[in-house]
């Protein structure tokens, strides 16, 4: 048997150590050592083989002891114990160079005011061409010349094609809701194929920035199946301009991306927009039975295109008036004094107090009713965001407020008015009020303002005004400043103005017959213009009263409805389509229609009046063949019930 003692036993060789004798001590191969040129910095190869030259003796000489320690042992078990512990030297230096390989190299983005730390691992900037708006036509766009603003380009990684991020620098936005604008910016690129998931302020040197997360639905290319990409939007606006930042990409990928960019980020300007949700600022008790206003409260947007892309410039609040979508607002949000009515407003929902409303659907000033007399406009969306027709049902239900026509307000009443401010692009507010009496000396004119102490600004234009019974007594239209002086003394005084709900008469009998925004017919006039007269039938006459007294309505429209035309149907923008032969009452009641009607037949009636409920009724008339040529049908009269 041959002693073991005595034998040299095999050599194993890691990188270019050489272990020599089980025995003795452990030596670096000099022949390799000598092989590698020095050089005056050192290779990061060198400095990893330098590395294993001097742990590699002391990790043997402690393996050596430890298998000491453990009793005896042959010198196979001894010489096992060095292999795994330059095996576990070997992996931890691997895996410390690894990670350094790994860490990925930033460097600093720097343009137009706007700087941030980025890795280094992106391709080429691409130019990102302007999205044509959904919703509205636009004129060819002129080419734009280098370094003009806005300044949009998309850096794609250079490891991950998925990974992508945009950096967007242009004017300020003209309105100073930033949120909402952002929102419809991004609500205008993916229209119903965009989610928000969660959003929230920051504060990063002296700018707040706005981080929103959001889902979007794309195809990669022209045919591909569509998938949910994720993304993470940093902006912030300063005097001047606003800055975006957006990562598009796998949710962990761009969470680790945000990191590293989210800190560095800075604007050059000293001076920046507030952000603020108003969700942290003080607001008053407000009764349950006002609350229940909150959802029917909306924010009315509306918006021009600004080079070529669709732009937020302005909004203010609205009113929920009809199951149907109707919106009652103020006449001065959807017109601009020089250039005329906005191409589009758009109709956001509450979505909480603490929370910007949701942007829900679109329409067009040019098709609604406008009562500019009365600074009053009746709005209702006809698109959804990608532009596709658009009805009340494809959403949450329209709460309709009630309203109150018939009790005066009286002085010192508390009032509430509801809105949405311009600044920041916070959630709903509610400033509480009282009543100060009107502008004019006919407290009875519905024409006329009530006057309060409530504080209104340019966003609660339009807003619902409500008393403790959350019924709705006016609309929030605009605010009077006066100045005073004593002596030395300057005074100023604010005093909000309100339109009250009895102005809105005509308006609320739209929305009771029914209506179709059509582009051009913004009259709000309960009245056909040019009918096709039938050549023969019977003449009818009638006689027009309040239900509550009896008393006669002077003004009341009467109109008899074209054979077919269920009150379904009615749609006050087709009345010369739809009316076969109508008139209107005098001081009296008396009503003469002023074209016959064909008889035998079966017809629709609607009855208007201002301050009245509309009547109608299917087949509310029916004529024999044998029908008297002057006919009335109503001999027990036709009786109007207050709203």
């Amino acid at each position: 048997m041959t002693d073991h003692d005595d034998q040299q036993p095999e050599t194993v060789t890691v990188a270019a150590i050489d272990p020599g004798p089980a025995d003795g001590p452990l030596e670096v191969d000099p022949g390799a050592s000598d092989s590698m040129p020095l050089a005056a910095e050192e290779t990061f190869t060198e400095k990893v083989w330098h590395g294993v030259q001097a742990v590699g003796p002391a990790m043997a000489d402690v393996t050596r002891q430890v298998a000491s320690a453990l009793g005896p042992a042959s010198p196979y078990h001894r010489h096992d114990f060095i292999v795994i512990a330059l095996a576990v030297a070997v992996v931890a230096i691997a895996g410390f160079s690894h990670r350094n390989m790994v860490s990925p190299t930033v460097e600093t983005f720097s343009t137009r005011g706007l700087t941030f730390t980025r890795p280094a691992i992106w391709l080429a900037p691409e130019e990102v061409p302007r999205i044509a708006p959904r919703l509205v036509q636009t004129p060819t766009l002129r080419p734009r010349p280098a370094g003009e603003l806005p300044y949009h380009v998309v850096y794609t990684s250079s490891t991950d094609s998925d990974v992508r991020m945009e950096v967007r620098i242009e004017d300020r936005p003209p309105w100073a809701n930033v949120i909402t604008s952002l929102e419809l910016d991004r609500r205008t690129r993916w229209g119903e194929l965009y989610a928000a998931d969660s959003s929230g302020v920051i504060t990063l040197g002296r700018h707040s920035w706005l981080r929103t997360s959001f889902r979007y639905a794309f195809a990669p290319n022209k045919g591909d199946q569509p998938r949910i990409g994720a993304a993470i939007e940093l902006a912030t606006v300063d005097r001047e301009r606003l800055y975006a930042v957006t990562l598009y990409g796998p949710p962990q990928r761009i969470a680790g991306l945000a990191e590293i960019i989210t800190p560095t980020l800075r604007v050059a300007s000293l001076t920046g927009t507030s952000l603020d949700t108003y969700s942290g600022r003080l607001q008053p008790q407000v009764p349950l039975a006002v609350r229940a206003a909150f959802n029917r409260t909306v924010m009315v947007v509306v918006a021009d295109v600004v080079d070529g892309q669709l732009r937020a410039v302005g909004g203010g609040s609205g009113t929920i008036v009809g199951a149907d979508g109707s919106v009652l607002t103020a006449h001065h949000l959807l017109v601009d004094p020089q250039r005329g009515p906005h191409p589009i407003f758009l109709i956001a929902r509450y979505a909480s107090r603490a929370r910007p409303p949701e942007l829900i659907c679109a329409g067009h000033p040019t098709a609604s009713k406008l009562a500019p007399e009365l600074d009053l406009a009746l709005v209702k969306c006809d698109s959804d965001l990608d532009g596709r027709p658009w009805a009340p049902g494809m959403s949450a239900a329209w709460p309709a407020l009630t309203r109150r026509l018939e009790a005066p307000l009286a002085p010192g009443q508390r009032l509430w008015v509801l809105g949405y401010p311009d600044n920041g692009g916070g959630g709903l507010t509610v400033v509480q009020g009282a009543v100060q009496g009107l502008t004019g000396d006919d407290v009875g004119a519905a024409d006329h303002y009530v006057k309060t102490d409530a504080t209104i600004s340019s966003g609660n234009s339009g807003g619902p005004v409500v008393d403790d019974d959350g019924v709705l007594i006016g609309i929030a239209s605009a605010i009077r400043v006066t100045t005073s002086s004593t002596g030395t003394t300057v005074q100023t005084t604010k005093t909000g103005l309100v339109r009250p709900i009895a102005a809105a008469g005509p308006l609320f009998a739209i929305v009771r017959a029914g209506w179709t925004p059509r582009e051009g017919r913004t009259s709000t006039d309960l009245e056909p213009t040019a009918i096709e007269a039938e050549a023969e039938g019977i003449r009818l006459s009638t006689k027009v009263v309040a239900a509550a007294n009896l008393r006669p309505v002077p003004g009341a429209l009467v109109m008899v409805m074209r054979a077919g035309v269920t009150a379904g149907q009615l749609d006050v923008n087709r009345l010369d389509d739809q009316v076969i032969a109508w008139g209107r009452s005098g001081t009296d009641g008396e009503v003469y229609l002023k074209q016959p009607v064909p008889a035998p037949g079966t017809y629709t009636v609607m009855v208007t009046a201002n301050g009245y409920s509309p009547l109608i009724g299917d087949g509310a008339l029916h004529l024999a063949a044998d029908a008297t040529p002057f006919f009335d049908p109503w001999p027990d009269m036709l009786k109007l019930e207050l709203p």
